[in-house]
């Protein structure tokens, strides 16, 4: 396993940058769900999709941390560029999924 992660390779990063959102988006989806069932959150006065791209917008920049964490720990830049695209790939399909909505007056 640690000779995996060890790899330097783009493939690696675009696996590792497009399944840590989804990780985190389903963490973030439970704690969210979790606050609003005991009161402390509530929908009211927001647009009905606002819970699914907050979380999600979130979840997308969760990449940063992992491109941050190897850069500065293991020098692997192939990995970075994997992680890169694959963020790209997802802003850009959340911006196909909520950017044009909330683009038109």
């Amino acid at each position: 396993m640690m000779q995996f992660l060890k790899k330097d390779s783009v493939w690696f990063g675009m696996l590792l940058g497009l399944v840590s959102p989804i990780i985190v988006y389903l963490l973030l989806l439970m704690i969210y769900s979790f606050m609003d069932s005991i009161g402390v959150f509530s929908d009211y006065g927001f647009a009905e999709d606002f819970r699914t791209r907050t979380l999600a917008l979130i979840a997308i920049c969760s990449n940063l941390i992992i491109m941050q964490t190897f850069r500065k720990s293991h020098q692997q830049h192939e990995t970075i560029r994997g992680a890169l695209i694959a963020s790209m790939i997802l802003v850009a399909i959340w911006f196909w999924l909520f950017g044009f909505k909330m683009l038109q007056f």
